[in-house]
């Protein structure tokens, strides 16, 4: 479980500025916010929001676990993309809770009750049984694995890409 918690925290950064990390260890990835294929799951993540939020409403049996990734400042003028573990939605609004310690950003905080509007939402996930649905910034990394981590990873992670 802890490869699982430090690889997606290592997901939780998308420019050039940092990471998050979670309770039990840290881990700081820095992408560059030029990198194509971030920016293409980033973009793939915003133009599915929608299943996102159906798949909330509807809490489908064997569902669980749904998180959205929001950007926050940073001192040195980037951003942190953090987890956030979602409690509602009403008319484009999410509320949740940072669901992982921040390695930069000042703006929020583990355990903090956030809002925010669907439109800043920068990746989504939750898992329907074993399988892992969006996440798209974990696939990107997933994508750039060696097979023994890949394979560590899926052992680990107790859900399938």
């Amino acid at each position: 479980m802890h490869l699982l918690l430090t690889i997606i925290a290592a997901i939780a950064l998308l420019t050039t500025t940092g990471c998050s990390r979670n309770k039990e260890g840290s881990n700081y990835a820095q992408v560059e916010s030029e990198d194509v294929a971030m920016n293409a799951a980033i973009t793939k993540a915003q133009a599915t929001t929608g299943d996102f939020t159906r798949a909330f409403h509807e809490q489908k049996a064997g569902t669980k676990d749904f998180h959205v990734k929001k950007p926050y400042p940073t001192p040195k003028g980037g951003s942190e993309h953090m987890w956030i573990e979602v409690l509602k939605e009403h008319d484009g609004v999410l509320d949740g809770i940072v669901a992982n310690e921040a390695e930069e950003t000042h703006a929020v905080k583990l355990g903090q009750k956030v809002s925010l509007n669907i439109s800043e939402i920068s990746d989504w996930k939750y898992l329907d049984g074993r399988k892992l649905v969006g996440g798209y910034t974990i696939r990107y990394f997933f994508d750039k694995m060696s097979p023994k981590e890949k394979k560590d990873f899926i052992e680990e992670a107790g859900f399938e890409l």
